[in-house]
């Protein structure tokens, strides 16, 4: 069916719009004698009125906010962001019900403290994926802020120096403001990295009665983006920016793992190691996406070096596939520990199961559904469900790996072959016996954790959440 024409302007001059949309995509055509172009829905953050208004009895101007995105050579796979808002008059009206901001994220604009201290954040870790945050904030971010009326006065800024940059701010500014009861919102451009960071330091602390949870906008900078595509996020190429625009708060669920004594962080490429934080005699960690160990903790630990960060989300490909296919020939490495499993029956009520195999191939215990973009890895997960669900293969071959992990990329379907167990389950517990530390490697949401010889892990939802996600 043919859709009418409305007739309207762009960049002052007179065009005609039809606007075609099918599911969850769309087209804005814009045509002029002599000519045509397009806007893609994807690369829509919103449409607002022009602030700067328009002339007495003329239609309201408005401005369609947009992110367009282009590849900065084709030897890297670093994209170049740019804002380029388009000024326009009588939007097919499709078209707005679709775009419009009807009125501000409230979120956004949060009052200053008396010492006229801002409570609007943004956090920019240069170190998340291919280093693009700084550019994104500098061209975009920035620059959609200032649309909107929040200019660089109305905000606090940090650029990272370091790994430590996230939790340190989180401790010393969110933290006590936070426990006053002051409403902030952390606007975060990083990967899964900087959530986990701001959680832990929050979770690792002390909250008062007045704890009032800080809201998180973010912005995807990272290699997987697991909670951005799990979340709804990264449907379009702004990067988040569009759902923090129109996006709402909502709890972030959180899980803690708990290790056995002598476990330690890996850092600086596995050449330094970190005392956990403590409880109860127990190193703790918090997370926000995933618990893993066999072959997917091994290949984000492997993949975790400035060399193969050069490439993006590719690493994780090509450190799974020296894990996969061994320069000796031999098969993959089969991992050796026992597994005990935390389920509810019909009645709610909490039970044991212990795994008959101890070798293992593959295993997750994950809040989310993707891992990257195309990779689904837990089907039955839904955004910001709270519920763990556990994916784990035994001891099969490394072409059944393949095979199964080429079903997630593909969709789905993993989850059913009878070489997979997947289940929603209340927590588990992982007990190692593996002589070689190389395969005691545990990754909690990208963090790489080493476990003792005979150690263990476990891992239960978290009962405190501290943060709202803008989703």
């Amino acid at each position: 069916m043919d859709i009418p024409a409305v007739t309207g302007t762009a960049l002052g001059s007179d065009v005609s719009f039809v606007y075609h949309r099918e599911k969850d995509d769309g087209t804005l055509i814009l045509s002029w004698d002599g000519g045509a172009d397009h806007v893609y829905d994807k690369d829509v953050i919103g449409v607002i009125n022009d602030p700067r208004g328009g002339r007495k009895n003329e239609v309201q101007p408005q401005l369609i906010l947009r992110v367009v995105t282009s590849q900065s050579s084709p030897e890297t796979t670093k994209m170049r962001f740019a804002f380029e808002p388009l000024p326009v008059t009588n939007l097919p009206q499709n078209y707005l019900e679709a775009h419009v901001i009807t009125k501000p994220p409230m979120h956004l604009y949060v009052n200053p403290n008396e010492d006229g201290s801002r409570n609007l954040h943004i956090v920019v870790s240069t170190r998340s994926g291919v280093g693009q945050a700084q550019q994104y904030y500098d061209d975009v971010l920035s620059e959609a802020l200032a649309a909107i009326d929040l200019h660089r006065d109305t905000y606090q800024l940090l650029i990272t120096e370091s790994e430590k940059s996230i939790t340190e701010f989180a401790k010393k500014i969110l933290l006590p403001r936070a426990n006053d009861g002051i409403a902030q919102t952390m606007l975060l451009l990083s990967g899964d990295g900087g959530i986990v960071d701001t959680v832990n330091a929050l979770l690792l602390s002390s909250r008062t009665e007045k704890y009032l949870k800080p809201i998180i906008g973010l912005v995807s900078m990272g290699t997987g983006n697991a909670m951005a595509n799990s979340t709804g996020l990264n449907r379009d190429a702004t990067r988040g920016l569009g759902r923090i625009f129109r996006g709402v708060p909502q709890n972030l669920p959180t899980f803690k793992a708990h290790f056995s004594p002598g476990s330690v962080f890996l850092t600086d490429e596995a050449r330094r190691t970190e005392p956990l934080p403590l409880e109860s005699g127990h190193g703790i960690v918090h997370g926000v996406v995933v618990c893993s160990w066999a072959l997917h903790a091994s290949l984000v630990a492997d993949s975790d070096t400035t060399e193969y960060r050069k490439y993006g989300a590719q690493r994780f490909q090509m450190a799974a596939k020296e894990l996969m296919a061994p320069d000796d020939g031999s098969e993959p490495h089969v991992y050796n520990g026992k597994i005990t499993l935390y389920k509810s029956d019909d009645q709610g009520n909490e039970y044991v199961e212990e795994m008959a195999e101890t070798r293992t191939s593959y295993i997750i215990a994950s809040l989310v559904s993707n891992f990257e973009e195309r990779l689904l890895i837990s089907p039955d997960s839904k955004p910001l469900d709270g519920q763990i669900r556990i994916l784990r293969f035994g001891d099969i071959s490394g072409a059944d790996v393949i095979r199964l992990m080429g079903k997630a990329l593909r969709g789905g379907g993993h989850e059913h072959d009878e070489m997979a167990y997947y289940a929603p389950i209340n927590g588990l517990k992982i007990q190692f016996d593996e002589p070689d530390a190389r395969w005691r490697r545990v990754c909690v949401d990208g963090k790489i954790i080493r476990v003792e010889e005979g150690g263990w892990v476990e891992v239960r939802r978290g009962h405190e959440d501290v943060v709202d996600l803008i989703a």
